[in-house]
Parts: structure tokens; sequence; C-alpha cells
């Protein structure tokens, strides 16, 4: 390790907090339209606790509308989501109907790719970085959950050697420990979970 890792982890720390901010204001946009959402679809849809069961829930909602149950109808059924919005539009066009509720919740599908692929280019750089002090931290992409807690503290103890031999600073082991935390929340946890206070709970307001 040298200064050069120390300012190399700082420019890094740089662009990950960049992604961060990037991935907070995106999921304050997915919140704030899916709250109008809930209110078009008359509750059809509800905002879910994770990503994934609001993907799910989306295109659970997307596939019960009427352009998409016509589509089934002729037997399309295996489409892009830029295709269906064109279906959407001839659709409208055709039906005279309004299925702006729909483009928004693929609007909202999108937003939730957006998240996902964005939170993989967090954990995916903050890998590389710990890597170079730790190389092994690459094997949480193929473990099962049961061997993280060794890689964990073999991952720990490493960066805690470096720092115990003046290899980085202070500023830069607590980089690399959140970076290393950031890492292994993902690997257990999944994509970060919408806030409670924005769930329906079945009470009315």
């Amino acid at each position: 390790m040298s200064e050069n890792f120390n300012l190399k982890i700082l420019e890094s720390y740089v662009e990950i907090d960049r992604i961060y901010d990037k991935i907070s204001s995106k999921m304050f946009d997915f919140i704030t339209n899916a709250s109008e959402l809930v209110e078009l679809s008359e509750d059809d849809y509800q905002i879910e606790k994770t990503i994934k069961l609001n993907k799910i829930s989306l295109k659970s909602y997307i596939l019960d509308s009427t352009c998409c149950s016509s589509l089934r109808e002729n037997n399309i059924t295996n489409y892009s989501i830029e295709k269906l919005k064109k279906f959407f539009d001839k659709y409208e066009k055709i039906y005279n109907e309004d299925l702006s509720k729909y483009h928004l919740a693929l609007s909202l599908y999108e937003m939730l790719e957006e998240i996902e692929k964005l939170v993989d280019k967090k954990i995916e750089l903050e890998i590389s970085e710990i890597s170079k002090i730790y190389g092994n931290v690459v094997n949480i992409k193929s473990m099962v959950s049961g061997e993280y807690e060794k890689l964990y503290f073999d991952s720990k103890n490493k960066i805690d050697t470096e720092y115990k031999d003046n290899k980085i600073n202070d500023e830069v082991y607590n980089l690399c420990i959140q970076f290393l935390n950031d890492i292994f929340n993902f690997y257990i946890g999944g994509y970060p979970n919408i806030p409670d206070e924005y769930l329906y709970n079945g009470q009315d307001l």
C-alpha cells in the first residue's frame, strides 16, 4: 500500500458517493411517481417493500391492461418495454383509450431497473477497491450465504493489518470498512428496500 493507494481510495469514494446520490435521487423519484400510480390505479397497484416485489407488482398491473389483453388474444406475448410503449401508443389511437397510467407503470419499472444497475455498479466498484487489499473478497460473487462470515472477517482482518502497519491512513481505513460493510450488506440483504412510511398498511389515512 502507498500514498497512491490512499489517494485512489479517496478518488473512488467520490465516484461511489456520486452513484449513491443518484440511487437516492432515483428512489425518491420512484416513490413520488409510484404514489401517483397508487391514486391513478385506484389502489390496484400498491407500493411494495422491495424492488423485486415492486417489479412483480408493476408487471402484473401492466399485463392486466386492455392493450396487453388484446396482445395476448392475438398470441403476442414476447415483447420489450420499448415495443410495449409503441403498442400502447397505437392502441390509444385506435381505441381512443387513455393508457397514461400504464405508461407511468412502465416508466416506474424502468426506474427500478436503473436503480438496480446503479447499485450493481456501486458494489462492483467497492469490491474492486477492497480486492486490492484482500483479493479473495471477489469470491463473494460465487459463495452461498453460509460462507459469508469467514470471508468478512478475513477481509476485515487484512484491512486491520494494513492499518496497523500504517499502510493506510485513518480516513482510508474507515472508507474501506464502509465499502466492506456495503458489499456484505448487499449480498445478504439485496437491493435497498422502500422506506416503511411509503408502504400501504391497510388503514385509512
